[in-house]
């Protein structure tokens, strides 16, 4: 008679920067369908598929997560921006046509993914309560104010336009606007609303240039 030994089966052991960075995706998962109140060490882990035992092994705590997610989440954004923000087409084109189209792309990718937005606004909201973080959010719309003086350095050397007004004077207001129509968009879904925001933003940069 042959006699076989049982032997637990081998559970490959997921190293800690994965599992970090699936409880991190959970966890903004979380974050966009309830908030950040609604992110409780539990109920990262359900969404994630992992044991509380695993969430130990990856972070010391929930607020350990929170910031890796703050971090992850305004960095992921900035990146979001960047691509949307600094599309200038290289053929260029009138500078008008340049701003509209850019603040479209933006808009664009609001409407694609509006709960990612309300689980950007909740972290940064987060950021902003919590020591040591509170200077992060600032330090990301520094960097916003960067992209979109960028952007509208970039826009005028395509179309041929010069700024009177310097484009770093010029990108916080653009920000605000980006801002603006996506909170109006969050909360009533108007995309007439957005549009007229958006055209309103164009029409006062504008004015800002130098006479052709």
């Amino acid at each position: 008679m042959t006699h076989f030994t049982w032997r637990e089966p081998t559970i490959p052991r997921i190293p800690v920067e994965q599992r970090r960075e699936r409880l991190v995706a959970a966890a903004f998962r979380v974050v966009a369908a309830d908030g950040v109140e609604a992110a409780t060490t539990r109920r990262i882990c359900a969404e994630a598929g992992m044991s509380l035992a695993s969430f130990h092994y990856a972070f010391e705590s929930r607020d350990a997560l929170l910031e890796a997610l703050v971090v992850a989440g305004l960095t992921s954004e900035d990146t979001a921006i960047h691509a949307v923000l600094t599309d200038v087409p290289a053929d260029g084109g009138d500078i008008e046509s340049l701003l509209r189209g850019g603040l479209r792309g933006y808009i664009d990718s609001v409407v694609a993914d509006p709960s990612r937005e309300h689980a950007l606004i909740a972290l940064s909201q987060y950021a902003r309560q919590t020591p040591g973080l509170e200077g992060f959010a600032a330090d990301v719309y520094r960097r916003y104010y960067e992209l979109a003086a960028t952007a509208l350095t970039a826009a005028a050397e395509a179309s041929g336009a010069r700024w009177r007004t310097a484009p770093q004077t010029l990108a916080p207001l653009v920000v605000a606007a980006t801002d603006g129509l996506t909170l109006a968009y969050l909360n009533t879904g108007d995309l007439d609303v957005v549009h007229r925001i958006a055209e309103a933003c164009v029409a006062m940069l504008l004015t800002h240039l130098e006479a052709a």
